[in-house]
């Protein structure tokens, strides 16, 4: 009886070692940036854009303020007009982020040293995808 608890145990802790390496795995590179990096434009491939200017402002078009929250995680609201940014400062652990303001405050993350992989929006914490947005030349 002893040995087919320690058994199930030991099978439990390897499910969930294997599970959060499986998440580490996925997740994108924790980005960090300087605000250089961050300034000009950048387009989503749903058709999103977002311009960010080195005086704080920028415009916005289509961008996602809100998703269902269904499986899909499909946006619902989007946002297109003038606001304001600050690069916030970079966390110990996972992404520096983009702090926006459109009358709400939304935030953006960082993928990768010096945003060459991007910036995104993740729809909850409690998931991996990702609306993510590339620089454009």
């Amino acid at each position: 009886m002893l040995r087919t608890r320690s058994v199930v145990g030991l099978a439990a802790f390897g499910a969930v070692a294997a599970l959060a390496a499986l998440v580490v795995l996925l997740s994108p590179p924790a980005g960090s940036a300087e605000r250089a990096d961050v300034i000009g434009s950048w387009r989503s491939r749903e058709g999103a854009e977002l311009t960010l200017r080195e005086d704080g402002t920028l415009t916005a078009a289509r961008l996602p303020t809100s998703f269902a929250e269904d499986d899909d995680e499909r946006a619902t609201a989007w946002f297109t007009g003038s606001g304001t940014w600050s690069l916030k400062k970079r966390p110990k652990l996972g992404h520096q982020r983009i702090r926006i303001e459109l009358g709400e405050t939304y935030e953006l993350s960082i993928a990768g040293e010096r945003a060459r992989d991007g910036l995104f929006i993740k729809p909850s914490r409690d998931t991996a995808t990702q609306f993510r947005f590339k620089k454009t030349l």
